[in-house]
């Protein structure tokens, strides 16, 4: 986390545990926070100029699913760290 991306999107789901998703617009500075849990799986969807940050907020191990519209490429990474 704490990083944004210009052209990818992404989609988070949490199937196991708990989690804050926070985000940041890069610009107006709007911050956004979802609470999730795999007790009501919702998928929140990461666009381009928000800073963002998962949080594990339980007591025990959180697994993530994540999904992108396109492959990492090393040689041009698009992730820009800022924090949220």
């Amino acid at each position: 986390g704490g990083h944004y991306h210009h052209t990818k999107n992404e989609k988070f789901l949490v199937v196991r545990g708990q989690a804050t998703i926070e985000f940041r617009h890069i610009v107006t500075n709007e911050k956004i926070s979802y609470n999730v849990s795999d007790k009501k799986m919702e998928v929140v969807e990461m666009i381009p100029g928000y800073t963002h940050n998962i949080v594990n907020t339980g007591d025990e191990e959180m697994v993530l699913l994540i999904w992108a519209n396109e492959n990492y490429n090393p040689d041009a990474p698009d992730t820009n760290f800022l924090e949220v």
